[in-house]
């Protein structure tokens, strides 16, 4: 009976320490680790970057209603159409339902000739329906309701195209004659516009003005100094205005500098400015004018850019980074570094033991650092090794869990 007992209490003792042991191994992590990934770390100098362009303001004072054929930031040829003039707005809605109604015709007639359904992906085109309804309700929580109808459009076409390669729909026909139907039928009560807007010269149409078409001038860039940008404000703008044309090839980039941060350039030297845009991430220019203070202690470099896009027409100030030095290598957090008998490196997980690898800082943050990346042995950081950042008492050879 007595052994029966100790016998029971040594299980239970066994029990409680592996119960013990699992919830101290759970919530105690004797090394945390991140991945050593590839990464592109840029030096450079923030700038407050003003935009100053070619651009002539377009007005109109007619008395009928206006339908625009031109996107924002759509580019023109001389004399083209900017917009049609109706004699009442129901003409430009009816023109613009044409258009949607030609756009989705086209999308239905290719979707009804796609007859490779063996090679289609499903999971891709799942994709792109819950992408479309994803856009869709975006517009319509942020209040973007102008978008809403070519964005219901898209997540029908996506549909129809689901259809055609489940099966659920192979013809549509029927659905094609039907918006046929209904844009014959709106091209034939639609009236001849009575007039329309055209472009005096070529270059990008942008509906929006901001007063600073007079003020900035590419003719001036003399002129502008710290003391011109600080007192720099807009014009007042025509209630008849409509929008205007960005023309030119060269456009230019004002920006207040420390006069210390001046003189580390030239007129002439080519250099990259990084943006926040999508369209042009990287821009590559000129130094055209170096344009001093009076209290010397302040200056404005105005640089020269060529690249020309619908995003860049619109934009009039930002912030740019003027790009010094590129470092592409291996991406590690700046508390991984180690000292080791004179060495730089970090301990890296190589099973169930810990390696001390050197490495070779190029740039440093104080969050992270930029390692070179080496020939791949086991001697040196390789990309997507588990390198620690936290842990006691490390050293090479550790045998952690």
């Amino acid at each position: 009976m007595r052994e029966h007992k100790a016998l029971k209490t040594v299980l239970c003792i066994i029990a409680i320490v592996f119960i013990v042991h699992q919830l101290y191994s759970s919530v105690y992590k004797p090394i945390t680790t991140v991945t050593a990934e590839n990464y592109t770390a840029v030096d450079g100098y923030n700038i407050n970057a003003v935009i100053i362009r070619e651009e002539k303001l377009i007005t109109s004072n007619t008395s009928g209603a206006l339908h625009f054929v031109l996107s924002d930031g759509e580019r023109v040829a001389k004399d083209g159409t900017i917009a049609n003039i109706y004699s009442n707005a129901d003409a430009s809605v009816t023109v613009s339902r044409i258009a949607q109604l030609d756009e989705r015709i086209a999308d239905m007639e290719q979707i009804h000739g796609y007859n490779d359904v063996e090679a289609a992906d499903i999971g891709l085109i799942n994709n792109k329906v819950n992408n479309s309804l994803n856009v869709m309700m975006r517009g319509i929580a942020s209040g973007n309701f102008s978008s809403v109808a070519d964005d219901a459009a898209d997540l029908l076409t996506d549909i129809s195209r689901r259809q055609m390669v489940t099966g659920e729909q192979t013809d549509f026909s029927a659905q094609i004659n039907e918006l046929k139907t209904e844009r014959d039928s709106l091209n034939a009560s639609l009236p001849q516009p009575i007039g329309s807007i055209t472009a005096q010269q070529s270059g990008y149409y942008v509906s929006n003005v901001d007063g600073y078409e007079n003020t900035l001038k590419c003719d001036d860039i003399e002129k502008i100094t710290p003391e011109y940008l600080d007192k720099l404000t807009t014009d007042s703008v025509s209630i008849d205005t409509i929008g205007k044309i960005v023309s030119g090839y060269t456009w230019y980039i004002a920006a207040k500098v420390d006069l210390n941060e001046s003189v580390k350039y030239k007129v002439g030297d080519r250099l990259t400015l990084k943006t926040a845009l999508k369209s042009s991430p990287e821009l590559d220019v000129t130094v055209e004018k170096i344009n001093t203070s009076k209290n010397d202690s302040v200056a404005v470099l105005v640089f020269s850019c060529q690249q020309m896009n619908s995003e860049l027409a619109t934009i009039r100030k930002g912030g740019m980074t003027i790009i010094k030095n590129t470092y592409e290598g291996l991406k590690i957090p700046t508390k991984a570094l180690r000292f080791q008998d004179e060495k730089t490196g970090v301990f890296v997980r190589s099973g169930t033991t810990l390696k001390f690898v050197g490495v070779k800082v190029l740039y440093r943050t104080d969050e992270y650092i930029i390692c070179e990346q080496q020939v791949s042995d086991d001697t040196v950081l390789r990309l997507y090794d588990d390198v620690v950042v936290k842990g006691r008492q490390l050293y090479d050879g550790k045998v952690v869990d």
